[in-house]
């Protein structure tokens, strides 16, 4: 399960924020990918991903930093995946759970792609929605379907200039929409979605007001009510609602900073605390959550442990000559004690 968003300052900083929830620990670290580095794609080999001589090269046209999902189980290339990144083009790309995905079918080698690496791909190649139009039809996201079982996934992706698109591999095709809403969650499918928002178009941020019911005058007991039917729970679709129509009422937030509390606070409105969503022995929580400055560069995450938020600044690297690397997380306090005078 993840929720992921956007929203827009009044200055024209575009945020993004994301939540990853797994039953795995999923160990996350940053990945820093060099510009122009070539990078061969690993082949299935029957039993793991290997190189080999013959597998196909892309060429890394923007230098990008992610959150690597350091166990996963890929052999061969579990650091490289990359499940949230930012590029120094400002193009934002999140993937998330949809179990209803089937993936394209293998068609050439020289275009096929790896849908685990569907967000390394994006963030190497395409600085905006409009690249993204272009070049994703030009490759086909494929898994052995025994392993595609196991990760199925679509996308979330976001430009510095706001625009916004959802891609989900539904039936072995590749579907691209336009995301008017600038949420998604999981299943079903992207659509769906959309379409449910008017069972709730009666929510507002208003109070109901005093009535008379009969000649009883009725008040309501306090300030709120009118959210009263937002859904609460932890389903894809109640989260896809509530994020929607709490997005949509909030402020908008003046600046970057302003935008960056309001995407914690709809982050906290999905946070699942360990223990509260069971499946047998799985217990899905929030391991994660990301937020992003699009157009200031910026990536910062935040654990379960520890809510403090650790980030990059991308206009800090040199991505001309910085090596492609895995950085562990720091060890932070999560909280900060103040020291008295006197």
């Amino acid at each position: 399960m993840c929720t992921h968003f956007q929203l827009q300052a009044k200055d024209r900083n575009h945020v993004v924020g994301r939540s990853m929830e797994f039953a795995r620990s999923l160990d996350p670290a940053f990945y820093i990918q060099r510009r122009g580095e070539s990078f061969q794609q690993p082949v299935w080999a029957g039993a793991d991903f290997q190189k080999m001589a013959d597998a196909p090269t892309w060429s890394v046209r923007y230098g990008y930093v992610g959150i690597s999902s350091t166990n996963l189980p890929l052999p061969g290339i579990s650091q490289r995946i990359v499940s949230d990144g930012l590029n120094e083009a400002g193009l934002s790309v999140s993937l998330l759970w949809l179990p209803c995905t089937r993936y394209q079918d293998f068609s050439r080698v020289e275009t096929t792609v790896l849908a685990p690496l569907f967000a390394d791909w994006v963030l190497a190649h395409c600085g905006s929605v409009s690249d993204v139009r272009e070049l994703l039809p030009t490759r086909q996201f494929w898994l052995p379907d025994w392993l595609a079982k196991q990760l199925p996934l679509h996308a979330a992706i976001v430009d510095k200039d706001g625009r916004s698109l959802v891609v989900e591999f539904q039936d072995g095709q590749q579907k691209i929409y336009h995301n008017p809403v600038g949420v998604c969650t999981n299943a079903p499918w992207f659509p769906w979605h959309l379409d449910n928002l008017g069972n709730y178009l009666n929510l507002t941020p208003e109070d109901p007001q005093l009535r008379e019911i009969g000649t009883l005058p009725v008040s309501p007991p306090g300030h709120g009510g009118g959210l009263a039917g937002l859904p609460g729970n932890a389903t894809p679709p109640a989260r896809f609602v509530r994020t929607v129509y709490l997005k949509q009422f909030a402020n908008q937030p003046d600046d970057l900073r302003q935008a960056y509390a309001q995407a914690t606070h709809l982050l906290n409105a999905v946070d699942i605390p360990r223990g509260t969503v069971r499946d047998g022995q799985d217990q899905d929580y929030t391991q994660w959550a990301v937020v992003k400055g699009l157009n200031s560069g910026e990536i910062a995450l935040r654990t379960y442990d520890c809510m403090q938020y650790c980030g990059l600044r991308l206009n800090d690297i040199d991505f001309a000559s910085v090596a492609s690397q895995v950085i562990p997380l720091p060890k932070l306090d999560d909280i900060t004690f103040i020291q008295p005078a006197g």
